[in-house]
């Protein structure tokens, strides 16, 4: 069934937002704001409807061609290569937005912009499926898998194994390279049985992988060396980490927040306990992965407390400072509980979902805590996702 639909807005997680005769909201992906489309419905529910897009009667003023040649085929990894780059940047300065003042009840909230790494070539890891043994992208919301050989936001140490890498039987693979020193890693789930890929990389299985087997690649951001194992956590880029730690430095450096005690909460690999936490004295990192645990282990200094521990298992410490950067879920209500027993007067919140910054803006909120700045650093161009830096002050 195709329906004439006029695009007013974006949503979290990309789509374009219309609405129907009916009065339903109908998520359309691939649209620009002010898109009129014929749209096929594909999906119905009593407030909301699904559709993907038939023709494009008339452009947005933010709609372009993609420049990847993958899009035209269906592949859904780069949900927002149709749009500008001035699109994109308003697009997501508003989501982020309204996410704090719909959810988070904030009022009038100023969301400052950073700009983030180029806008391609800058991932250091991707996670592809596996079709007939080569590398493929899933299309938007559906399992269906569209074979690659490149990638357009890929750094080129990846974009190697794509085209030449065969993966046999795995269901996915995870590619990670360190872009400064050269080393790359492959890990195949559920194995890397008859795996073949270019020389020089190493090949794990992720059931080796979870048996401790020593598979990792070494990175250079922030003036310090990472290790970072096949199944740990780090930021899509060496750029994008060293922003972050430049945004955080600066927001404590201007509110002087002390040199005695931070806390640094999903701590992943240590990246803030070993840069900003250089600052204090003593420094306890928070982290539930066994592999990141390790790897902080073998990154940070002695005057590092590294408890292996879900942060809502943990018992909360007194502190002047809290960094947290949850996973897509937030801090949620407990994570908040944990970070106001704390005490701590100032919090650096990482958010990489608009949606949790709003729900979790309010429950800060709720706990005495007010947003003090909040920012968009663009560490995933040509896509919707958003990572957002915030800086809240208690007030009670």
């Amino acid at each position: 069934m195709s329906k004439r639909v006029n695009i007013y807005d974006l949503a979290v997680g990309g789509e374009g937002v219309g609405r129907l005769d009916d009065g339903r909201v109908v998520f359309v992906a691939g649209a620009a704001v002010n898109d009129d489309l014929l749209v096929e419905v594909t999906e119905e529910k009593s407030r909301y409807a699904r559709g993907t897009i038939l023709e494009v009667v008339s452009a947005g003023e933010g709609r372009i061609k993609p420049a990847c040649r993958h899009v035209a085929r269906g592949c859904g990894g780069c949900d927002w290569q149709h749009l500008s780059e001035e699109a994109q940047i308003e697009g997501k300065l508003l989501l982020v937005e309204d996410a704090l003042v719909k959810l988070g009840s904030i009022v009038s909230p100023d969301v400052g912009y950073v700009a983030g790494p180029e806008s391609v070539r800058y991932r250091t890891t991707v996670r592809v499926g596996v079709e007939n043994g080569r590398a493929a992208y899933r299309r938007s919301r559906s399992p269906e898998l569209v074979p690659v050989d490149d990638c357009l936001i890929a750094h080129p140490l990846i974009d190697e194994i794509l085209s030449e890498g065969f993966f046999a039987d795995a269901s996915e693979v995870m590619i990670r390279v360190g872009s400064r020193t050269g080393d790359r890693l492959v890990m195949g789930e559920p194995t890397a049985d008859g795996f073949r890929v270019p020389d020089q990389v190493s090949v794990v299985g992720k059931n080796q992988a979870s048996k401790s087997v020593d598979a990792y690649i070494v990175e250079e951001a922030a003036g310090m060396q990472w290790k970072i194992s096949a199944r740990s956590f780090f930021q899509s880029s060496p750029e994008g980490a060293e922003m972050l730690v430049a945004l955080a430095a600066e927001w404590l450096g201007v509110h002087e927040v002390g040199d005695r005690a931070m806390v640094d909460l999903y701590a992943g690999v240590g990246l803030f306990s070993g840069t900003v936490g250089d600052w204090f004295e003593k420094v306890t990192a928070v982290e539930s992965s066994a592999s990141a645990v390790a790897d902080a282990a073998h990154n940070l200094d002695s005057h590092v407390a590294i408890h292996r521990i879900s942060v809502e298992q943990w018992v909360p410490e007194l502190a002047d400072v809290v960094i947290a950067d949850p996973p897509r879920s937030g801090l949620r209500a407990k994570g908040v509980e944990i970070i106001g027993k704390t005490e701590a007067p100032h919090v650096l919140l990482v958010s990489c979902d608009a949606g949790a910054l709003g729900r979790d803006a309010a429950l800060m909120t709720s706990a005495g805590y007010e947003l003090d700045r909040v920012d968009v650093l663009d560490m995933f161009p040509q896509t919707s996702h958003v990572e957002v830096v915030s800086g809240w002050i208690r007030n009670i």
